[in-house]
């Protein structure tokens, strides 16, 4: 009855005036439900969680500060250069433009001066990542090696850094060769700080992946980077696909070899190929902490970091698609003329661990083994890493867990040695059928001990020792290191972080730059151009690690 008076009104000449009661009841409603709202909202951002920007570069490629995203004309490698150096700390623009990015994958240069015509349009300046903290995490639970934190810089409270929790309360910590190394206080028992999967997955950085294989180069006289290895002349039993990209062994006769050498394309050799003329092959040299965040090159500075320290420690992501049950893949890595093996048996998908050689190993006897997905013809991923002294392998994304510790002890191999110009292999043994593709070289964060030039601090330069000095932590202090560690200032330099001055943990990628896509329509208000809709990001939101 109700219902029907109520609709009956509305259709007389009264509908236009509200009534006095539901009125005020709406008015309220409305009221209370945007004050609840912001109620909420500044709990949630007091007590909960909270919004950041990240300005610099320091945490790149985790985090992205203010950089200009490049897709490489030769290769298509998609990477970024930092444009941080273009705006001082408070976010005011400078008179410093970067003029040119440097392809990790092929060494082509491109220029992306903003001064020259179409450029500024073409490779836009973009502002940092935003993310997501939770500042409610360290008040139920202590924050843990391998975080990435929020948290007020000891020099002054009122700026906000965020980096890489590397040290813990009690503690010594020292930086070794490009790890971290931590005892107890009071002890010189400094063992290495390992990182679990999850981490270390998330912490390596690329160094070449073979999907971006230029065939042009190599017809011009570029040695491919992989390429089937036959000992004494003889035939190799690898078939290259003519474009490079995968390998194919149709049954092997005892074992047959793929292996990488890290010959990286020089602008040198860039001219040849432009100039017509045959290339001139570079030499093989060791893997370098370079970045290609940091190659770039500015109108006010030089590049700022192209790597000087030679990086063992490596994974090795490849997909193998099993033709024939039988037989064996082995995965190796080298590092300072140690084989780290990884046999996986085709039929039984059974995976053992070894290093070579074992006749003066600290563990003889170390082979761990483990059952695995592999079982038979199919198509496979797997990744193979050698870090912080620690073999893992995961299959089809899933870590495997052995039958023992696949940890080892020092074996003193941290310097480059010449076999180390060959990193990385993929053999088949006893008639496997099997091809290869979308094979990747990554490397892990190496970190750069301190140095005493005061100039070069001033400058954001960071040049690396073997061993840094040792930092003692007492009862609630932390040290934190960036994962862009030569253009990182941390607690190398300023020292320990109290744990009152902790902010929170980093949660996630909310909103990386927009992207507009070019079917996008452009609006024109008041001489400014806006490309609508701005298209979100997806591939960068994610949660940090």
């Amino acid at each position: 009855m109700s219902k029907s008076k109520t609709a009956a009104k509305s259709e007389g000449k009264t509908a236009n005036k509200p009534d006095p009661v539901t009125w005020s009841r709406t008015l309220r409603e409305t009221v209370e439900s945007v004050a609840i709202a912001f109620i909420l909202a500044f709990l949630f951002r007091t007590f909960e969680a909270e919004a950041f920007v990240i300005p610099t570069g320091s945490m790149a490629p985790t985090l992205q500060g203010r950089h200009k995203d490049v897709d490489c004309p030769q290769c298509g490698y998609h990477y970024r250069v930092s444009a941080s150096s273009e705006v001082d700390p408070e976010g005011n623009p400078r008179k410093c433009n970067v003029i040119a990015g440097t392809c990790p994958m092929c060494g082509y240069r491109l220029d992306v001066d903003p001064t020259a015509p179409g450029k500024a349009d073409e490779y836009p300046s973009y502002n940092g990542d935003r993310i997501i903290v939770n500042k409610f995490a360290y008040d139920v639970s202590d924050p843990q090696r391998w975080d990435v934190v929020v948290f007020k810089w000891p020099g002054d409270a009122k700026t906000n850094y965020i980096k890489r929790l590397v040290g813990l309360p009690n503690e010594r910590l020292q930086v070794q060769y490009g790890d971290v190394y931590t005892a107890p206080l009071g002890s010189d028992d400094f063992q290495i700080a390992r990182k679990p999967p999850e981490k270390l997955r998330a912490m390596l950085q690329p160094v070449y992946d073979n999907d971006y294989v230029l065939p042009k180069l190599i017809e011009a006289g570029l040695e491919p980077r992989w390429q089937p290895w036959a000992a004494g002349g003889q035939k190799s039993q690898w078939t290259t696909s003519s474009d490079y990209k995968s390998f194919t062994s149709e049954g092997s006769r005892g074992t047959a070899w793929l292996r990488y050498q890290h010959i990286v394309p020089t602008q040198e050799t860039w001219r040849e190929f432009e100039n017509g003329v045959k290339v001139k092959s570079p030499s093989p040299t060791s893997i370098k902490d370079s970045y290609a965040y940091d190659a770039g090159e500015a109108d006010c500075h030089p590049p700022r970091w192209v790597g000087e320290n030679s990086v063992g420690d490596l994974a090795l992501d490849c997909q193998f698609n099993v033709k024939k049950a039988a037989g064996a893949v082995v995965l190796e890595l080298v590092k300072g003329g140690r084989q780290f093996q990884c046999r996986i048996d085709l039929t039984s998908g059974k995976a053992e661990l070894s290093i070579v050689p074992k006749a003066d190993s600290p563990n003889p006897d170390f082979a761990p083994k483990a059952d695995t997905s592999i079982h038979g013809p199919g198509t496979y991923d797997v990744s193979f890493a050698n870090v912080d002294e620690q073999l893992c392998l995961w299959v089809n994304g899933h870590v495997v867990d052995f039958n023992g510790p696949t940890t080892y002890p020092s074996l003193g191999n941290n310097t480059h040695a010449a076999t180390d110009l060959s990193p990385a292999g993929i053999a088949v043994e006893g008639g496997a059928a099997v091809e290869v593709s979308h094979v990747k070289l990554l490397r892990d964060i190496y970190y750069t001990a301190d140095v005493g030039n005061t100039e070069l601090q001033r400058a954001g330069f960071i040049r690396s020792q073997d061993i840094s000095n040792v930092k003692d932590l007492g009862p609630g202090q932390y040290f934190m290191m960036g994962d862009n560690s030569p253009e990182s200032a941390d607690s190398r330099y300023w020292g320990k972080v109290d744990r009152r001055l902790l902010i929170g943990k980093a949660l996630f990628i909310y909103w990386p730059h927009s992207w507009a896509p070019s079917w996008a329509p452009t609006l024109r208000m008041f001489g400014v151009e806006l490309k609508l809709p701005f298209w979100p990001n997806f591939n960068r939101m994610t949660f940090v690690h």
